[in-house]
């Protein structure tokens, strides 16, 4: 196992790893980031801003209490390739553990890492203001633009909140037939949660979210902002239905760049790990 546990953990609990459901993986991998460096101190600072939430998730009536193992930060090699490698041991080894693995990051090409743990039939639904679909950025094929073109290579990819893209992009995404539910969709969000639950029902589902899918305005610690994304209250009626219809098997939250004192970004993106495992428990 790579796992160990850390000082610190989320919500301040300390759980046994083997009665922990839940195993929390913070991976600081900043290395492919193409405009603002920082997401490589995301993980840490989600885990600290969770210390000012409760654990009592009010809206579900559960207490993620007691389900949530901390492990220590992975240690990410410099090199992209390794680094995925890296990623991809440890979640296999979290899930031949039978646990439920919620990585926490850094750049978004941790969710490409992730995904190499998982079979062919899993589908990923990505919530990020930008299509990812690059067939390279400065000769790399492996970085954080590319991370949906990555993953559709073996998985099924569902794009949500999605609203910046170039025309090639736009192009090889309609050739790969890959669904996109934009921020500001003309078929509007009830429309949308119908095609997303015929897409994904009954099916294994993992959830990864770029936290520059929310509106800047709202969530402004990220490495590279989009005006226009969606609200907290949209994001709870997609991940209702995602879960409801699906197999949840996995999810991450990543793309946090701490912006010091203003750390409204991470005490979001540590409440959305609280709900998603709230909603997953009473489903």
């Amino acid at each position: 196992m790579l796992l160990y546990e850390g000082k610190d953990s989320f919500l301040e609990e300390i759980v046994d790893f083997k009665k922990a459901k839940y195993v929390l993986l913070p991976v600081p991998m900043d290395i492919t980031t193409t405009y603002l460096k920082g997401t490589k101190f995301g993980p840490r600072s989600i885990i600290e801003a969770s210390r000012s939430l409760e654990n009592y998730d009010s809206e579900l009536d559960f207490e993620v209490k007691d389900v949530i193992f901390t492990s220590g930060e992975l240690e990410i090699p410099p090199d992209a390739t390794k680094a995925i490698d890296v990623i991809k041991s440890t979640v296999s080894d979290v899930l031949l553990e039978k646990k439920f693995p919620v990585l926490v990051g850094g750049e978004h090409t941790i969710t490409y890492g992730a995904s190499l743990a998982f079979g062919e039939d899993v589908v990923f639904v990505i919530f990020d203001a930008h299509a990812d679909f690059k067939k390279d950025v400065l000769g790399s094929p492996i970085n954080h633009a590319s991370n949906s073109r990555l993953i559709n290579k073996r998985n099924k990819v569902i794009l949500v909140g999605t609203r910046s893209l170039s025309q090639e992009d736009k192009k090889d995404l309609e050739k790969s037939k890959i669904p996109i539910f934009r921020a500001q969709d003309y078929g509007g969000l009830k429309t949308n949660l119908s095609e997303l639950k015929n897409l994904i029902k009954d099916k294994r589902v993992y959830i990864s979210i770029d936290m520059d899918v929310f509106d800047p305005s709202l969530v402004p610690g990220v490495g590279t902002p989009q005006p226009g994304g969606i609200l907290y209250e949209t994001m709870l009626d997609y991940l209702k239905v995602i879960i409801g219809s699906g197999d949840l098997v996995g999810f991450d939250v990543n793309e946090v760049r701490p912006l010091g004192e203003n750390n409204v970004t991470e005490i979001l993106a540590a409440k959305l790990i609280v709900d998603l495992i709230a909603l997953r428990e009473t489903n």
